[in-house]
């Protein structure tokens, strides 16, 4: 079973600052479109890494009945 391992999580942020720092520097320097790509592509990333890890405090689903009928 794959568990959750922060050190990976770690890596998968840090590549995702790099690949969006990128995008931004180079935007910058060419003042050319196609670095909004990685730009967008890591703000989504950054959405999807922050669901998986913040709580938002609310209980969990209850768990369904065996029995559907």
């Amino acid at each position: 079973m794959i568990t959750w391992s922060w050190g990976a999580f770690f890596v998968y942020l840090g590549t995702l600052v790099l690949v969006t720092l990128g995008g931004f520097i180079g935007l910058i320097e060419t003042r050319h479109p196609f670095f909004l790509a990685p730009i967008l592509m890591g703000l989504f990333f950054f959405y999807v890494a922050w669901e998986a890890v913040a709580d938002d405090g609310a209980p969990p689903p209850p768990r369904g009945s065996k029995n559907h009928g």
